[in-house]
This record gives structure tokens, C-alpha cells and sequence, in this order.
């Protein structure tokens, strides 16, 4: 009876309030069978709160039926586009889809407006109305990002995560919060989480290359860049950061080969094992500043336009090496040579 008088109070009455106030009692009425009968639920959710426009009734009904028994068959059927929505599982995910973009791109259409506070409930009512899109999580995390409030973006990627523990996004952000926070092994373990559940690994493959730099794993960025030009040949932005790879492994070798050169040129007796130390030095970074320069002539061969930062890298990594020929290595022989020290 309860369930009846709601459905003739919506229906035929047009009244939402009597209508309500049925459908609650229909809940828990024993002819209802509220443990395995989702109709009432249901009812509420798409014909009641609906239009009411009271989604976060709407999303609790929708909980609801769904737990119900969301085998159940609707009593009037319908299609989504070309599909058939029969039972009351399909027909709850055809309405959350449905209401959940209306709420999310009002969302984004108050985040354009500046109006973030607003724009935060629009997204914390798609939760509720959709909890495992993904999209939710990862908007509201990148507005604390943008407030600079790493410990409410990290609390959203895992809420998010909790939700969908296969969404590639979410971890690549949680990796980029935690790449801000030098936290260098926790950001690569979830850049490869991303990657692996990524149909596009491509971006995050780069952002882990520069993660294995960082920690000053040179033998696995090098191993690591190997692989992605395999698996992006024609990318020009891959070989300029390929580059920058050898770039900085060059730099950063020939700042201790410096020092240390000008330590031998200040010893009476020069050591024979930093004299050796010194010219391997030397040899790796000229050896890393023409890689280095190989990367960047193939990126500028697959620019578009001309970039002045690639004839630049180009240009440097070329008297990179011609300090090395022309001064470095022929000045370390030279010691090695007065100190009876053999070179390879």
C-alpha cells in the first residue's frame, strides 16, 4: 500500500511531498520486503529527490537499491542510447552517469569563475553521486595543489584511490605530491603504479626518468631512456629530455673533475690515483657531453620550428667537449706524463 500510494502521489498527483513521505515509509515496510525489494529506494532516488534536485538524497537512494538487490527488473524499462537498461543495477549506474556529469561540469564551470568554494561541494556531491570516477578526486586535489595544501591534495588522491585502486591519474598526482616533498623512492613506486595502469604511459614514463636522475641512479636513467626512445622514436621533446640527461651527468661530472684538478695543480707531488681519477673523469664527460649532444641534433631534426633551447643545449655540449680536448686532456696527460702515471 505504502509503495502504491507513493508511486500515485508522484504519478498521477504530481505531489512530490506526499509522494516523499509514502516512498520513506515504503522503505522499511514489511510488504515493501525491504531486504530484498529496491524499488522504493529507487522510486525515491529518480522520481522524487531527483526533481527536487536534492542529490544527496538522490545518491543515498541510489546507494540503497543498488545494495538491495540490483538484479531486481525495473518496472518500466528503457534505453540508454542503443543499450537496454532492465534491471534496477543498470538503471542506478544510467542515473549516476547522467546526473554525475551535470554536477561535475558545473564544477569546472564554477572553478573558471573563480568561485572554488562552491565549486569544492559541486565535486564533494559528485563523490556521493559517483564515487569511483576517477575525475572527482583528481579536480579536487589539483585546487589544493593550487593552494599549495599538499596534505589535503595527498588526503584526496587516497580517497580517490580507495574508491578505483586502478586509476592512473591518481596515482601520477599522489607521485608528483610526494616528487614536491623530495620524497624521491615514494614518487618513482607510484609513477610506475601510474604507468601501469595508464593507456597513455608515455608522460609519466618521462616524469619517472628524471625521478631515477634525481636519486642519482645514472645507470638506470640511462637504461630507462633507452627504453622510452624505443617506444617513442619520433618524439622530439623525449630526445631533448635524453639530452638533458647527459647534460647533467656531464655537468655534474665535470664540477668534481674541476675541483679536483685544481687540487693536483696545487700538490708537490701530484697523486698518481687522483691524477687517474681526474682524466677518467674528463673522458666520461666528454664522452656524456657528445651523447648529450647526439640527443639534442636529433630532437632539433624533429622540431617542427627552430627552438633557440636546443641550439643552445647543442651549442654548449659542443664546448663542453672542446674544453675537454682542447685544455682538460691534454693538461692531465701532460701531469700524468711528469709524474710517471700511465693512462689508458
Amino acid at each position: 500500500m505504502e509503495y502504491r500510494s507513493a508511486t500515485t502521489a508522484a504519478r498521477s498527483e504530481k505531489n512530490l511531498k506526499r509522494a516523499e513521505e509514502w516512498g520513506i515509509k515504503a522503505l522499511e515496510s514489511p510488504e515493501c520486503d525491504p531486504v530484498n525489494d529496491a524499488r522504493a529506494p529507487y522510486f525515491l532516488a529518480t522520481e522524487v529527490y531527483l526533481k527536487q534536485k536534492n542529490y544527496i538524497k538522490v545518491a543515498e537512494m541510489l546507494d540503497i537499491a543498488e545494495k538491495r538487490n540490483s538484479e531486481q527488473l525495473l518496472e518500466s524499462p528503457f534505453k540508454l542510447g542503443d543499450t537496454p537498461v532492465t534491471t534496477i543495477g543498470e538503471g542506478v549506474l544510467a542515473y549516476r552517469d547522467q546526473e554525475w556529469v551535470k554536477i561535475f561540469n558545473n564544477a569546472v564551470e564554477l572553478i573558471q569563475r573563480e568561485k572554488i568554494d562552491d565549486a569544492k561541494k559541486q565535486i564533494e556531491i559528485a563523490i556521493l553521486l559517483h564515487p569511483s570516477k576517477g575525475e572527482n578526486y583528481s579536480t579536487l586535489a589539483a585546487i589544493h595543489l593550487e593552494n599549495q595544501d599538499l596534505d589535503a591534495a595527498l588526503i584526496t588522491a587516497n580517497r580517490g584511490l580507495g574508491a578505483d585502486n586502478t586509476n592512473s591519474m591518481l596515482y601520477q598526482l599522489k607521485a608528483d605530491i610526494w616528487l614536491q616533498r623530495d620524497e624521491l623512492e615514494s614518487a618513482r613506486d607510484l609513477y610506475l603504479k601510474s604507468i601501469e595502469y595508464s593507456d597513455d604511459p608515455g608522460p609519466v614514463m618521462r616524469k619517472l626518468l628524471f625521478v631515477y636522475i634525481d636519486m642519482g641512479d645514472n645507470e638506470k636513467a640511462i637504461d630507462y631512456s633507452n627504453e622510452l626512445l624505443n617506444k617513442y622514436p619520433n618524439d622530439a621533446n623525449l630526445y631533448y629530455n635524453v639530452g638533458v640527461l647527459y647534460q647533467r651527468l656531464a655537468k655534474d661530472i665535470q664540477v668534481r673533475s674541476k675541483d679536483n684538478f685544481n687540487r693536483l695543480n696545487e700538490m708537490d707531488i701530484p697523486s698518481g690515483l687522483l691524477i687517474t681519477q681526474v682524466y677518467s673523469d674528463f673522458r666520461k664527460v666528454r664522452n656524456y657531453a657528445n651523447n648529450a649532444k647526439d640527443y639534442f641534433y636529433e630532437a632539433s631534426d624533429l622540431e617542427k620550428d627552430e627552438n633557440l633551447d636546443t641550439n643552445h643545449a647543442i651549442s654548449e655540449m659542443k664546448s663542453a667537449m672542446n674544453q675537454m680536448d682542447d685544455i682538460f686532456i691534454p693538461s692531465i696527460r701532460k701531469i700524468a706524463n711528469s709524474a710517471g702515471v700511465e693512462l689508458d
